[in-house]
């Protein structure tokens, strides 16, 4: 995958995950796709839902491999919206974080650790 950057996160998950698109597109948000509200919504629709029914492999995998992307991104704004649009709701709900877990590669699980730590007092050690 190729390094992201903040102004392209949103068509690169659009094109890996085009599950993504489908939702958005269904919600009929007026204007450009902005990240944040991008992934506020899709932390809600389609990433959270995913984790928990476990229901859809491929699906996941695509997920946890774009976040993957985002977490070694050497761009602090595409970190920042991975932490922000997904990892502090997460943080905040221990049994979608340690199902999250089961998908993490080991960027995506440092950062995640390093948000529920820091969010919610959590140790993802005693999750996994």
């Amino acid at each position: 995958m190729e390094d992201l950057v903040y102004d392209a996160v949103i068509p690169s998950l659009f094109r890996i995950v085009p599950e993504a698109k489908d939702a958005y597109d269904a919600w009929e948000m007026p204007g450009d796709p902005l990240p944040y509200i991008v992934f506020g919504f899709l932390e809600e629709s389609l990433l959270t839902p995913a984790v928990e029914s476990g229901d859809h492999p491929d699906l996941l995998r695509r997920i946890f491999e774009f976040l993957e992307g985002m977490a070694v991104s050497r761009s602090e704004e595409v970190v920042t919206l991975l932490w922000v649009g997904l990892f502090e709701a997460w943080a905040t709900s221990p049994r979608t974080l340690g199902k999250a877990l089961a998908y993490m590669l080991p960027a995506t699980r440092m950062l995640a650790s390093q948000a529920a730590r820091q969010i919610a007092g959590l140790d993802l050690t005693s999750m996994s």
